[in-house]
């Protein structure tokens, strides 16, 4: 307890504060100060376990409550003399205190022990100096006043309610003039029968529910109801009078309750309006701030529950603070918004833009003004707007040309007009946007164009899809052609609109016909030339060329001549009109003709004008000669009447040229052979002079070949052969060509040097030679062949400089031949090593080591042969001519070397190559 001293004289409690100490003084001093004041104070505390005490200060708890304040389980007592319909609310105002820590204030009823109810207001202050649930307050009697305003009410109501009392037996004892009126019957009627008898429809009701509680508890009860057998919403308060009997006061509130329902029938389709709607409603007030908003305000600002979103600041729904302060004053200038954008904040933080518009609004009891607003989330639309503006300068800024057309449909069929043309497009077509808006096609470009496009339009809206295809429309300048795409524009499933984009594709068509020109060309030419190598004697060559020229190329004129000693001799002459132009004759070499230049230069001459020439000759309407050689032995002449040779063509006349050149030498060869054989008296001599004149002989038309086929492949790279149609044939046939002349060339270059080897033709140089200087520049230049294998190729470091009185010539072709041998035969994944060091002072050692395939031990005895391989055949697994290791060996033995080699099948090889210093 608090005070240890309950209900003791003051005189004796002012004795025990001096003996007491401290807090005894101070309790006195309280209890001085309490006597001067109304009422009984008291403390209040909640112990550690939570039990409830009282005490009160003072004598005055005795005397008003009729009860002795003894300090156990006074509390207790104390609220079972609270009468129970107030018991309830009293001790929830309690723990409300208690746990809140908050002023405590409340009206109750107590029963003193003696039979007499009297009205309590209790107050209490929470001590803040108290570690525990501590209060101190004031107990006030105020039955009077309660008493008073109950007689004051009752007066009230008697004026204006229907007033009736029944006993304790129910029966009517008192019916005023209000109720007669009401119930529509007289008192004398009425008095002396029962309720119930008189108003049967109220049993079971709330009504008797009610009536007989108070009946039961003796305390006053105030309820509204409907009463079914008259139609009509009472007031009802109903009190116990102190014969034991019960008085009512109805109040007839039907129409209040009209109007309330029609309210409420107003707000819930109001707040079901708003709360259906996608925009924010939202109404608030300068005190309260947001009272109200509906679920897609909640929901456009990020929140999860209206409560939040009223707890928050409403400074942080806009982007930007200040432009809130601008929105309150424009406000209040024009007593509302209409519409104004406004940059909003969600709750995460995010923005987007909203219309908001706001109006002032008067409470219906005028004592309340509302600021009632809507906001409508655009930021959907902005983006349409945006995307509008972007389609509209990418339309109007495209590269390409581009139309749109209005799709109208008309019972089954549909109709097609033109809407919007852009700048690409009337540049390109000559109409502006002007002259085609609300048109039809064939109004536009008349009924056989627009038939064609027509059909197209219908097919694309048919398919609801995307549809590409070519066409070709006279322009100005000519006829051109286009590839056109049309793609439907669905706007609630229905095509609305056709967007379409010509793209000019004329260049493309020209060059797709210009190669497969070319390819025709190509074609017929590897099919007539197959003739031409077969032929058998000299004579027979000009005519099978002029057959070639004849199927492949159509100049007017195509002329075939051979050198007969100092004389040029026409043998073939094909032309459109010769009649034109005189007859060919044998020219001196010395001659300025076409055909005299193109032998002396070794390719191909152009001359653009016959008048050009230092000579003598009548040349008719031609005006434009090319000559190509067929090596020395004679030359090929064609001609235009105008205009320039196609490089491709020129080309293709060089591999003619090439291939005349080849057969001609073939034929030479043979006769010379022939008499060689005869006058050989060794047959290695005869071999050694047949190689070596072969690889000189054959070099000269095949690196026309490997010219004319890189060329083509340039010519190639420059045209979009997907775009073409033509992809992969001409590319392929060209990069094959090139690569077969490669290792055609690698090879004869093999057998002309074996051959000067053989011959004793080969001589040394005898400058100094830096071995390891050799070794890095050939690794490095076969380093990316290594890497496209997939093969690590790794140069050893000798430390210094390894220097040798050697040919660096040989000594490169020895490294070359080895290090790419190596990787031939090596394996994706796998290691080429190659070092070069001084094995003595005599002596420089160059060793080729790889994790190959290895030799089988039975081909290592014929390896260096001569045109042998461990695989050999049509079917072997490795390509190569088999010279490359008998150069090798030839020209280490030349070098005054030796060469050793170890191998094993599956596990790789190892050639070292000793030269002297």
């Amino acid at each position: 307890m608090a005070f240890g001293f309950l209900g003791r004289p003051a005189e004796t409690r002012r004795r025990e504060a001096a003996s007491d100490g401290p807090q005894a003084a101070r309790n006195a001093r309280l209890e001085a100060l309490t006597e001067t004041m109304p009422g009984v104070p008291y403390e209040f505390r909640v112990g550690p376990d939570g039990e409830q005490s009282i005490a009160f200060i003072g004598d005055g708890a005795t005397e008003l409550l009729g009860l002795a304040p003894e300090s156990d389980g006074f509390y207790e007592r104390f609220v079972e003399h609270i009468p129970e319909s107030h018991r309830g609310a009293f001790l929830r105002s309690v723990e409300e205190a208690v746990t809140t820590r908050s002023h405590w204030r409340h009206e109750v009823p107590f029963d003193r022990p003696d039979g007499e109810r009297i009205w309590l207001l209790g107050s209490a202050e929470p001590d803040p100096q108290e570690k525990g649930a501590s209060f101190r307050g004031l107990l006030l009697n105020i039955t009077e006043r309660i008493e008073e305003e109950r007689r004051r009410e009752q007066v009230i109501r008697r004026v204006t309610d229907a007033i009736v009392e029944v006993d304790a037996e129910w029966c009517f004892t008192l019916v005023n003039d209000q109720a007669e009126a009401l119930y529509g019957m007289k008192e004398e009627h009425l008095l002396g029968r029962t309720l119930w008898d008189v108003f049967p429809r109220t049993k079971g009701t709330r009504f008797e529910e009610e009536y007989r509680r108070v009946m039961r508890s003796r305390e006053p009860v105030r309820f509204e109801e409907r009463f079914g057998g008259m139609g009509t919403w009472f007031d009802i308060q109903v009190y116990p009078n102190p014969d034991g009997g019960l008085a009512f006061y109805f109040d007839d509130v039907t129409k209040r309750k009209e109007r309330e329902e029609q309210l409420r029938e107003r707000e819930e389709l109001l707040r079901s309006i708003t709360e259906n709607v996608s925009e924010g409603i939202y109404r608030s007030t300068p005190e309260e701030g947001i009272v109200y908003a509906n679920s897609a305000f909640v929901e456009m600002f990020g929140y999860e529950s209206r409560d939040e979103l009223r707890a928050a600041d409403p400074s942080t729904f806009y982007a930007d603070p200040a432009e809130r302060e601008a929105l309150y004053r424009q406000e209040d200038e024009q007593g509302g918004l209409d519409g104004v954008e406004v940059q909003f904040q969600r709750n995460d933080g995010s923005t987007f833009t909203g219309l908001l518009s706001t109006q002032q609004v008067d409470a219906p009891d005028g004592n309340q003004v509302y600021n009632d607003g809507a906001v409508t989330d655009i930021t959907e639309r902005k983006g349409r707007e945006r995307r509008l503006e972007q389609t509209e300068t990418l339309f109007q800024n495209a590269q390409d040309a581009l139309f749109l057309i209005d799709v109208r449909q008309k019972d089954s069929a549909a109709s097609f007009t033109y809407r919007r043309v852009n700048p690409v497009y009337e540049r390109k077509f000559g109409y502006t946007e002007e002259d085609v808006r609300g048109r039809s096609p064939e109004e536009v470009f008349g009924a056989e164009t627009a038939e064609f496009l027509e059909e197209r339009l219908q097919a694309c809206k048919r398919r609801r899809e995307p549809l590409d295809y070519e066409e070709k429309i006279p322009l100005e300048e000519g006829m051109a052609y286009f590839r056109t795409r049309l793609a439907p524009v669905i706007v609630d499933g229905e095509v609305k609109q056709i967007v379409g984009t010509p793209r000019d594709i004329t260049q493309r068509k020209r060059r797709e016909q210009m190669l497969k020109s070319r390819r025709r060309k190509i074609e017929a030419l590897y099919r007539a030339t197959s003739g031409l190598l077969s032929v058998g004697t000299r004579d027979a060559v000009p005519g099978r060329i002029a057959e070639v020229l004849q199927e492949v190329f159509d100049f007017p004129l195509r002329h075939v001549g051979l050198v007969e000693g100092e004389m040029l001799v026409p043998k073939e002459t094909v032309g459109e009109d010769l009649s034109r132009m005189p007859e060919p004759k044998a020219q001196p070499l010395s001659e300025d003709l076409v055909a005299t230049r193109a032998i002396q230069a070794g390719e191909a001459v152009v001359v653009e004008s016959t008048g050009g020439l230092e000579n003598d000759l009548d040349y008719g309407t031609l005006s434009t000669l090319a000559g190509i050689p067929i090596g020395g032995h004679g030359a090929v002449v064609v001609g235009k009447e105008a205009g320039t040779f196609d490089a491709l063509d020129l080309r293709l006349l060089e591999v003619l040229g090439g291939y005349g050149t080849l057969v001609l030498g073939r034929l030479e060869r043979e006769k010379r052979l022939v008499q060689a054989r005869e006058e050989a008296e060794e047959a290695a001599q005869l071999k050694s002079a047949m190689l070596a004149n072969m690889s000189h002989e054959v070099r000269t038309p095949l690196m026309s070949m490997i010219g004319s086929a890189d060329l083509l492949r340039e010519d190639l790279r420059e045209v979009d052969l997907e775009e073409a149609g033509l992809e992969g044939e001409p590319a392929d046939m060209a990069e094959q060509i090139f690569r077969s002349g490669q290792r055609l060339r690698e090879t004869l270059d093999s057998v002309l040097e074996l051959s000067r080897l053989e011959s004793g033709a080969y001589t040394l140089d005898d400058d100094s030679a830096y071995l390891d200087v050799v070794v890095r520049e050939v690794a490095q230049e076969l380093n990316l062949r290594a890497h496209e294998k997939g093969i690590q190729l790794e140069v050893g470091s000798p430390g210094a400089s390894v220097e040798a009185g050697l040919d660096e010539t040989a000594v490169r072709r020895i490294v070359r031949n080895l290090v790419e041998n190596a990787i031939k035969f090596t394996p994706e994944g796998g290691k080429v090593q190659v070092r070069v060091e001084p094995e003595d002072e005599e002596t420089a050692l160059l060793a080729v080591e790889d994790t190959g395939v290895g030799i089988a031990e039975e081909a290592r005895e014929d390896i260096f042969d001569a045109f042998k391989q461990e695989s050999e055949g049509l079917g072997r697994e490795y390509e190569g001519s088999g010279l490359g290791l008998s150069i090798v060996d030839r020209l280490t033995t030349v070098m005054g070397g030796t060469i050793e080699v170890e191998s094993e099948k599956g596990t790789g090889t190892r050639f070292a190559v000793r030269l002297p210093r």
